[in-house]
């Protein structure tokens, strides 16, 4: 029986609302257009409907209903929802606007397959479709050729499930949230955006098409990955293995882990910004037109491609970038970090190394032979070392910036350190530091600069040795000078060797300046501990307790000196210490 909605007046509508929609057998024989509050039930007598929905109803298949009817969806703002079964042949036609199809239970092919079975049709020219999943679907014949949202499963539930082999029948830009599991096939996916969250789980081939976005938190287990056009990959979390086979321009942000080799598309543009982990298990090739920008950790323990003369790499400061096998340079690249290769290095006629300002200094490192044709450490400051050569480069026909470059006095840490950080909390500098792996370490010593020059020890920290897994460590200074200043770790080795971290600004507000003084009470001279003040005069007073200045000294902070009281009678006396970062007021008894 076919479902005709024709149009009723207002006050009939209100009236009859609930009694002209249900009839004794259950069917539905009347309605109105753009119904805002009209919903009907389908059950076993009306399975095998036709049903037009002008605008505006709900119809829901009931959980006992295996549907093979028919529901047009001609009007706008409809809802459709799958309380039962479409296992046969039940369709779904959609050319109104702003429908939501919500599956609780299975839409499938049946026993048919390959083409038969249960069918979604959206047509083309429609608009705001939502098609929500929380069962499963299995039907090959969804066909969306209107843009459409897709969420399979929600944060509450993953158990969603969409096994149907889509194939080309998605031709209209989709928006795939996927909390659940999709191992449906889907080839060329135009112009889409796929987001993958953290319960989810992706296995299945896809080819998109156009300019595609996929933003991944969960497991992305397909085998392939080959796309035309522009990919953009934003991966924060979970795992991906998927080989990436570019036909277009690649785009990978990576704040998590990422593990995965790949080839660059050799056109581009092409980007790769790492602000997390990335160990790479296989081969980086670099393609053309390729930047790479590091705030983290970057390992190639397969060798990467060599960086093209319209290419770069950005290796921040803290941040560290290997590559087991050979570096070789024909664009630019600047380091504030740590660069290390274990084969050759060569940065090549035209190409450009470029280092952090002072106080700061990035630091290459390589094993193998070393060549520099280019420019190297012609603007900021770099350090170079080569394992067998410490004075500089096996071959020099380059230019180097003498001022600025040294060689060998900033090797990499022998500890590979993820991560070191400096911040002020109440005063004080907390500085935590994480190393994935240590191999006959000793101790990390904390060192402090008042000008970014010159640096003193102000903590130790007794390292953990040997060690496969990530240690965290964890300092603080608690008498930090007032101002700017810098710290780095000094790290020892068990035969002696030390090596340096890359250094880190620091700015602590003026304030109370800590001052300790000894022994309290004293006889004729008392130390006063100024390292937490800056390298520079400090002006101290010793005043009576009616206020009147009895003594005046100007000393030099950043050590330790003495002040002598002979003299002064005994009795109670405040010390006055006054630099241009704080100042620091005490009692103090003199015998």
């Amino acid at each position: 029986m076919q479902r005709r909605f024709t149009s009723f007046s207002a006050s009939v509508r209100t009236l009859l609302s609930a009694a002209v929609l249900l009839l004794a057998n259950g069917s539905l024989s009347q309605a109105w257009a753009q119904c805002t509050t009209c919903s009907y039930t389908v059950d076993n007598p009306n399975k095998s409907d036709i049903f037009n929905m002008i605008g505006g109803e709900t119809i829901i298949i009931a959980s006992n209903v295996n549907f093979d009817g028919t529901i047009n969806v001609l009007g706008d703002n409809v809802t459709v929802i799958n309380l039962g079964g479409f296992t046969r042949s039940g369709q779904i036609r959609v050319t109104g606007n702003n429908t939501v199809i919500r599956n609780e239970s299975e839409i499938s092919n049946g026993n048919g397959g390959n083409g038969s079975g249960s069918r979604i049709a959206v047509a083309s020219g429609t608009t705001g479709t939502v098609l929500y999943n929380r069962g499963t679907i299995s039907s090959d014949n969804v066909v969306l050729s209107g843009p459409t949202v897709i969420n399979n499963g929600n944060s509450a539930s993953s158990k969603a499930l969409w096994s149907g082999y889509v194939g080309g029948n998605f031709t209209a830009p989709v928006t795939i949230n996927n909390y659940g599991n999709w191992s449906g096939q889907i080839n060329n996916l135009p112009n889409s955006t796929i987001n993958n969250f953290a319960a989810g789980t992706w296995s299945a081939y896809i080819t998109p098409t156009g300019t595609t976005v996929i933003n991944n938190s969960g497991t992305w287990n397909a085998s392939d990955l080959n796309f035309s056009g522009s990919l953009t990959l934003n991966h924060s979390g979970g795992t991906w293995t998927a080989n990436l086979n570019p036909g277009g321009a690649l785009t990978i942000n990576n704040s998590g882990t990422w593990t995965k080799g790949f080839n660059f598309p050799s056109t581009g543009p092409n980007s790769f910004v790492n602000t997390g982990t990335a160990t790479f298990g296989s081969y980086l090739g670099m393609g053309s037109a390729t930047t790479i920008t590091n705030s983290g950790a970057m390992t190639m323990t397969q060798g990467m491609g060599d960086i093209s003369a319209n290419s770069s790499l950005t290796n921040n400061r803290g941040a560290t970038f290997r590559v087991t096998g050979q570096l070789i340079n024909y664009g630019t690249v600047s380091n504030a970090g740590i660069v290390a290769s274990t084969g050759n290095f060569s940065n090549q006629a035209g190409a450009s190394m470029t280092g952090p300002a002072a106080p700061l200094r990035g630091s290459f490192t390589t094993n193998g032979y070393s060549v520099n044709a280019g420019s190297f450490g012609m603007v900021g400051r770099l350090d170079f070392c080569d394992s067998g050569n410490a004075t500089g480069f096996d071959s020099q026909t380059g230019s180097v910036g003498a001022a600025n470059t040294t060689y060998c006095s900033l090797r990499p840490l022998p500890v590979e350190l993820a991560v070191f950080t400096a911040d002020v909390v109440k005063g004080q500098v907390q500085l935590r530091w994480a190393t994935a792996s240590e191999q006959n370490s000793a101790v990390f010593v904390i060192e402090r600069s008042a000008q970014g020059e010159t640096y003193q020890a102000v903590r130790e920290v007794a390292a953990q040795g040997n060690s496969t897994a990530a240690t965290v460590y964890a300092a603080t200074d608690v008498q930090p000078l007032a101002g700017t200043s810098y710290y780095r770790l000094r790290q020892v080795d068990r035969d002696g060797a030390v090596a340096y971290s890359p250094v880190l600004k620091v700015s602590v507000a003026p304030g109370t300046l800590p001052v300790l003084a000894y022994p309290n009470p004293v006889t004729d001279r008392l130390t006063l501990d100024l390292t937490a003040a800056a390298a520079e005069p400090c002006a101290v007073r010793v005043l009576g307790l009616a206020g009147q200045v009895v003594r005046t000294e100007t000393l030099t902070g950043g050590c330790v000196q003495e002040l002598t009281l002979a003299g002064l009678p005994a009795g109670l006396y405040l010390l006055q210490v006054r630099t241009a970062g704080g100042s620091s007021v005490q009692r103090i008894e003199k015998r």
